[in-house]
């Protein structure tokens, strides 16, 4: 392996990432070293004729190569922040976004109101149910933000809950958050309990749009993009069990993909929802449909 200075290394890396396509290779390239170094990107700068050892740019190579045939930066490094929480990602799950953190907020707000009111019970626990868990990024910030809340994730990947478990505990929550393998369908037929809040980032991509999904993207697991043949398959399901399961007062949330909160209110709307709203992302497109109960009978029935 020939010697290599931070600096040298740096301009071919970000050379080589922009012949294979990757935008903002120059960026990417100081990331990835910046990881590796485990430094701050002005040590870069501080530091640019300092050889690299040969076994760090033997890794920095091997990652570039894996970056330049569009594997997600997240499973290059393993880990990605959520809520400013570390998660711990790989090809199982899919990368937690910043648009879904409008998702938590949403239900913290909504949790806060609840817990403050006049006819607040703060003596019982908030209990919340996270519909395709993932690697947990949503049911671990719900918990960690919101000390009163217990977290059940539900997961048809088990894969997927093996990390979700690393996750809760490596954020300190794991006393607050438990897991069920199996899909949405099946949860709802197995389980009696009740919660507070319903939650969820399903699948929403039309299946006929999977394959025009940027190539790092379609690296994600196809389990958790494709919402079938209309993108609302996975709504369905959980409007077709999710009343049985809420409290009253409570709160479904849902994070919908770009032009299909009309479709994913409508849904809700039919099934019997009275009470629905949307949140808007930061860049003013709806990102969160929002339902909520009031005063259904056999709201005393078990929860947790």
């Amino acid at each position: 392996m020939y010697s290599t200075s931070i600096r040298e290394a740096l301009q071919r890396a970000a050379s080589f990432l922009h012949r294979q396509g990757i935008a903002s290779a120059r960026r990417e390239a100081e990331l990835i070293l910046v990881f590796l170094l485990e430094k701050g990107l002005a040590y870069l700068y501080t530091h640019g004729e300092k050889e690299l050892p040969p076994d760090l740019a033997a890794r920095y190579e091997e990652m570039l190569l894996r970056r330049g045939e569009d594997v997600p930066f997240a499973y290059l490094t393993g880990e990605k922040e959520f809520m400013g929480l570390p998660f711990r990602v790989n090809e199982a799950v899919l990368i937690p976004r910043p648009e879904t953190e409008h998702l938590v907020e949403t239900v913290c707000q909504w949790g806060r109101e609840i817990l403050t009111g006049a006819a607040a019970d703060r003596s019982q626990p908030l209990y919340i149910l996270d519909l395709g868990t993932g690697c947990g990024n949503i049911a671990v910030a719900l918990a960690y933000y919101m000390p009163e809340a217990f977290v059940l994730g539900v997961d048809k990947s088990a894969a997927a809950l093996e990390l979700a478990r690393q996750n809760a505990l490596e954020n300190g929550v794991d006393d607050r958050v438990e897991f069920f393998c199996g899909d949405f369908q099946g949860f709802f037929v197995q389980n009696e309990r009740r919660f507070r809040v319903v939650v969820s980032n399903p699948p929403y991509i039309p299946r006929s749009e999977l394959p025009f999904l940027p190539p790092a993207v379609q690296k994600e697991p196809g389990l958790a993009l494709d919402g079938g043949e209309d993108g609302l398959d996975a709504y369905r399901t959980i409007f077709s069990y999710v009343q049985k399961a809420l409290l009253a007062p409570g709160l479904l949330a849902l994070e919908v993909g770009e032009s299909q909160a009309a479709s994913v209110l409508a849904l809700g709307r039919r099934a019997g929802f009275k009470e629905a709203r949307t949140v808007q992302d930061l860049a003013g497109r709806e990102r969160v449909a929002v339902f909520q109960t009031r005063g259904c009978p056999g709201a005393g029935r078990k929860s947790g």
